[in-house]
């Protein structure tokens, strides 16, 4: 499955390398809440995007990301694929502003249970859901905050869909 995800990450990177577009490598943090426990920030979330214009107004991006979610006591780990479609508001030569949305596929790849005791629930490994924000861009900078909404649940026998706000700070080459 490692291979896999690197042959995605590099396919990603090559095709933005020919077509001279844009790709972000990025950092960011989210607060997360799976359950009913208490929600809490975590900034364990790299990751590099490719995005490419469909016109002057519209863009559309693909990237892979390693994301923790989770609550106090508990850090899932996931590679996380998603697929966003965004209308820029604002374009100009250095500055572009818009709103973004489109779904994403996590996998969950660390199950983190020092502190709570997850083995005793059983833990599914996908999280499939929707996203959606605002993304802006300067000259090499890349931001992005949004909302994700999980429509799986994580922890079978309880309410335990994710929802989670995230930013990202990124550079793009």
């Amino acid at each position: 499955m490692k291979k896999i995800l690197l042959m995605a990450l590099f396919a990603i990177v090559a095709v933005g390398a020919s077509a001279q577009k844009n790709i972000s490598v990025w950092w960011g943090g989210n607060i997360a809440n799976i359950t009913d426990s208490e929600s809490e920030f975590k900034a364990l979330n790299i990751g590099v995007a490719y995005t490419a214009p469909i016109n002057d107004a519209f863009d559309w991006s693909a990237g892979i990301s390693y994301t923790t979610k989770g609550c106090d006591g508990w850090d899932p780990g996931f590679i996380q694929l998603e697929g966003n479609g965004a209308w820029n508001f604002l374009n100009s030569a250095d500055a572009k502003v818009g709103i973004f949305t489109g779904p994403y596929l996590g996998f969950m790849v660390s199950k983190d249970n020092e502190v709570m005791d997850v083995e005793m629930f059983d833990t599914k490994a996908v999280d499939f859901g929707w996203q959606a924000g605002l993304t802006a861009g300067w000259k090499f900078l890349a931001f992005k905050v949004g909302y994700e909404f999980g429509f799986c649940d994580l922890i079978d026998g309880g309410d335990s869909k994710p929802g989670d706000f995230f930013f990202r700070v990124g550079v793009r080459f």
